[in-house]
């Protein structure tokens, strides 16, 4: 049962890393229509308040992809501790996803909801799984 959830939530952030890794991504989640807006909208972002890039901004298509991805590997492995840390992860993504809804164009909003979408899920079960973890 462990196995298959980890291989799911490799597999779910391998997804949402690919859908937001480049202009062909959009298709992943339904949207090739914004394949030409993308390098407009994924190539700077002025940053979130509460992370690292608050203030100094970054590039989503790189960022955002990256711990998408770095959750993709982390799902993998671990226990208590990495899912602790997970949560964390998928905390600040959720508020660097609702930095994007505010400041991408709003042709994004359904690829930018369907991703916090997921990551609500994720966080949802990693919640539940440390709450388990520390019950037993």
């Amino acid at each position: 049962m462990e196995v298959e959830t980890r291989r799911r939530r490799h597999a779910r952030y391998l997804r949402l890393a690919a859908a937001h890794a480049g202009p062909l991504g959009m298709a992943l989640l339904g949207h090739p229509e914004l394949a030409p807006l993308y390098p407009k909208a994924y190539g700077a972002c002025p940053g979130a308040e509460g992370l690292p890039c608050a203030g100094v901004g970054g590039e989503p298509g790189v960022c955002l992809v990256r711990r998408l991805e770095h959750l993709a590997q982390s799902a993998l492995r671990g226990g208590l501790r990495r899912r602790a840390q997970e949560k964390a992860i998928v905390e600040g993504l959720l508020l660097c996803v609702a930095q994007l809804k505010r400041g991408f164009p709003r042709e994004f909003l359904p690829v930018l909801s369907a991703t916090e979408a997921e990551l609500r899920a994720d966080l949802e079960y990693l919640e539940g799984a440390l709450a388990a973890q520390e019950e037993g």
